[in-house]
């Protein structure tokens, strides 16, 4: 029977099993937050930039609609294609801007993809007169805005390719501040929940092992002294006592009957 009782004493101490279970607690808590802190970021980062260059689009479209207004074709308007370079020269993430035309045809400045044309004037026609688009591709965001005629029919659309790295770049270095304030805070939060939960069960966890020890003892046969009542609280200690005295008891009532066996029947009285 002894062979079969493991003292908590063999076993990691309690605080530290404590200790372990709330810093994985706590710790998957600030991992959650700081990924949904990432998250927010950079979808508020991505949505400003947007913003930013949807703002720009419609700049450009008020440019084009007032040459409308006067019979002027966006092509054919001599402050279009300035004031373009102008953008691209003073927006340094603008990889491109294009236009399309009334015709379907595709002009502007910049590192304009090959072959838009259908895929633009698709978005177009999903697009409503006062909505906008906006798409990714490996390298590249796009904000498309459609332009509208005198007569309030879509015409075309102004389109504008930024570059996607310098965001993707912001985004991974708040990933990574995060990710390193988060490891930061765990190894406080180790070091203080370790030495809090120490001082806090210490005392418990001693009286814990040492009734542990009791009453391996007793299961082993062993005659151990009474447990001070006020371990674990007196009812617990009055009940180890009573468990002893009584397991002392059987293991004397054994030996007795184990003697008299021994000794013969004609030994009895």
């Amino acid at each position: 029977m002894r062979d079969h009782i493991q003292p908590i004493a063999r076993h990691p101490r309690l605080w530290l099993r404590i200790s372990i279970l709330l810093i994985a607690v706590v710790g998957c808590v600030l991992v959650l937050i700081s990924y949904l802190n990432y998250s927010n970021y950079r979808k508020s980062y991505i949505d400003l930039n947007y913003s930013r260059y949807l703002i720009v689009a419609k700049d450009l479209r008020q440019t084009i609609v007032s040459g409308m207004n006067i019979g002027i074709k966006p092509l054919e308007n001599n402050r279009l294609l300035p004031e373009i370079r102008e953008l691209l020269r003073r927006e340094g993430g603008v990889r491109y801007i294009g236009v399309l035309g009334e015709t379907g045809e595709v002009f502007g400045q910049g590192a304009l993809p090959a072959g838009v044309a259908d895929e633009w004037r698709r978005r177009l026609a999903d697009t409503g007169a006062e909505a906008d688009w906006h798409s990714a591709d490996a390298d590249t965001f796009q904000v498309g805005i459609p332009f509208v005629n005198n007569f309030n029919i879509k015409t075309g659309a102004v389109v504008i390719g930024y570059a996607r790295a310098p965001i993707d770049g912001a985004a991974d270095a708040m990933l990574r501040k995060l990710a390193l304030d988060t490891v930061a805070a765990l190894a406080c939060l180790a070091v203080v929940t370790l030495g809090a939960v120490y001082l806090l069960t210490r005392n418990f966890s001693r009286e814990l092992a040492a009734a542990n020890a009791s009453i391996d003892a007793i299961a082993g046969g062993v005659p151990t002294a009474a447990v001070p009542g006020h371990f674990l609280g007196e009812e617990v200690a009055r009940d180890i006592n009573q468990f002893g005295a009584l397991s002392q008891r059987v293991v004397d009532d054994i030996a007795q009957l184990e003697q008299e066996l021994a000794a013969g029947p004609g030994s009895r009285p």
